[in-house]
């Protein structure tokens, strides 16, 4: 008897904190992971032995998202071994919080591009073999901070507002071909960024009136997160497309 393959998911920016928690709800729930990262390949390869372990066969590979010709050929690679039905954007370049007048024009378009470009080019890529396979989901994470921009914040803030709109786009353009695209929007999650920063010294009073402030009164946790991406990714998601979706405590309120 032969068995219809598991679906894959690709999720770019797989081995970072929040990441690796979507890597492996999605492997809990049914899906064959590919990851990309940019240069963590320790950290990579403990999220496919933990996917590996959840029953899901799983890889990783370094791929720069800025490069459209390779990342493509990196797509078209796997899509070939088997059928991509869901595609999480996950990633982002490294930055610096500061006021935007004081901003330098190179950095400025260094995170446009890495950000923005990047999730643009994950699309360009990803959206024909969604095609081919009947439909699909993608989703974005950006952030809580659209909705309520922080001081110093921009560099954050201003790429995922980009790919907000561009993740629109697609699912009023491409629903008619089954695809999904959605996005979620973490707030203070004690996982990546958000955990550098608070692991900085002298921000335990910063950290607590954040905390108070938030109407749940705690920080989130990496899972909860991925539990929000693997609903989006799956049927009973089935009918929700164009949506942001902010898994944040209450901060935007």
């Amino acid at each position: 008897m032969t068995h219809d393959p598991r679906p894959l998911a690709l999720v770019a920016g797989g081995s970072g904190g929040i990441g690796a928690a979507i890597c492996r709800a999605l492997a809990a729930e049914g899906h064959d992971i590919a990851l990309t990262y940019r240069g963590n390949q320790a950290r990579a390869a403990q999220v496919v032995a933990d996917c590996r372990a959840l029953g899901a066969d799983a890889r990783a590979d370094a791929v720069d998202l800025t490069d459209a010709a390779a990342l493509r050929a990196h797509v078209d690679l796997l899509a070939h071994h088997a059928p991509l039905r869901s595609v999480v954007y996950a990633a982002g370049p490294k930055l610096s919080f500061g006021y935007t007048s004081r901003i330098a024009p190179d950095e400025w378009l260094r995170v446009m591009l890495a950000d923005t470009g990047g999730c643009f080019n994950l699309i360009h890529a990803c959206v024909p073999h969604l095609k081919a396979a009947g439909g699909g989901s993608l989703v974005a994470l950006i952030t809580a901070a659209v909705e309520r921009v922080p001081s110093q914040d921009v560099l954050s803030s201003a790429p995922k507002a980009a790919i907000e709109q561009l993740m629109r786009g697609i699912a009023k353009e491409e629903g008619r071909f089954g695809i999904r695209a959605n996005c979620v929007g973490p707030g203070f999650i004690l996982a990546g960024m958000t955990e550098d920063m608070f692991g900085r010294e002298g921000l335990g009073d910063f950290q607590e009136s954040i905390r108070r402030s938030l109407p749940l009164k705690r920080f989130g946790r990496a899972e909860e997160v991925a539990d929000c991406v693997a609903f989006l990714c799956s049927d009973r998601a089935a009918y929700i497309t164009g949506q942001s979706i902010a898994v944040d405590g209450g901060l935007q309120l």
